[in-house]
């Protein structure tokens, strides 16, 4: 009976001196690195034209993006939570085309829409389940230009949103680290009116996306 009494406080006190949780502090300083994500973009909206009858419509693109990332990571005292913050750019580009229809062979009709250069600003705070392993949530603000062809009288030069992800991220003792994210950024309403004729429109963009991110923490 003495003997299980010394092996059950023996464990007691290995439990209790042994930290269950790695630091906030683990993953602390600033960091930067390459991300490439796929890319999943759409726009929802409806047309109004010259007879005030209005159209719904959805449109998609998919494409692939490689961009930057870098940040600063604030632990929280000792305990395994911290936040992140940073930003976050890409350069690839979602093209939809909307195509006026079998009635306009010649596509003097149709609007062509480029969404690119997106860049966000986020805070993202997370929590380490050990000292190389970490998960986090994000949320940010969101940016991106907007270059419009074809029968478009008028449109915006850039559109703003917001953006959230979760993601998680491992890290190497020397400062390397993989981090893995899945998320979405949705952009503010967008009107458009047409050159020729009359008629107009709105759509709601939102884009969709996995990414992958090498980087250094130092």
């Amino acid at each position: 009976m003495n003997k299980i009494r010394t092996i059950v406080f023996a464990l007691l006190v290995s439990i209790a001196t042994t930290p269950l949780l790695a630091a906030g502090s683990d993953f602390a300083g600033p960091y930067f690195g390459i991300r490439a994500s796929v890319n999943g973009a759409e726009l929802d909206g409806s047309a109004r034209n010259s007879n005030d009858e209005i159209t719904d419509g959805h449109l998609g693109s998919v494409f692939g993006a490689v961009g930057g990332e870098f940040g600063y990571t604030l632990p929280m005292g000792d305990s395994p939570v911290f936040v992140s913050v940073g930003g976050t750019f890409i350069s690839g580009e979602a093209t939809i085309i909307a195509d006026a229809g079998e009635g306009n062979a010649s596509g003097s009709e149709d609007v062509t829409i480029h969404i690119q250069d997106h860049w966000s600003a986020y805070v993202a705070p997370g929590f380490a389940f050990s000292d190389t392993a970490a998960m986090y949530i994000k949320y940010g603000y969101a940016h991106a230009d907007v270059d419009w062809q074809g029968d478009i009288q008028q449109g915006p030069k850039w559109i703003e949103g917001y953006t959230g992800a979760v993601g998680t991220r491992a890290m190497l003792p020397s400062g390397l680290f993989i981090q893995t994210e899945a998320g979405f950024t949705s952009y503010d309403d967008i009107h458009l009116t047409k050159k020729t004729g009359t008629g107009s429109a709105q759509a709601d963009p939102m884009v969709a996306y996995g990414a992958v991110t090498l980087g250094m923490k130092f």
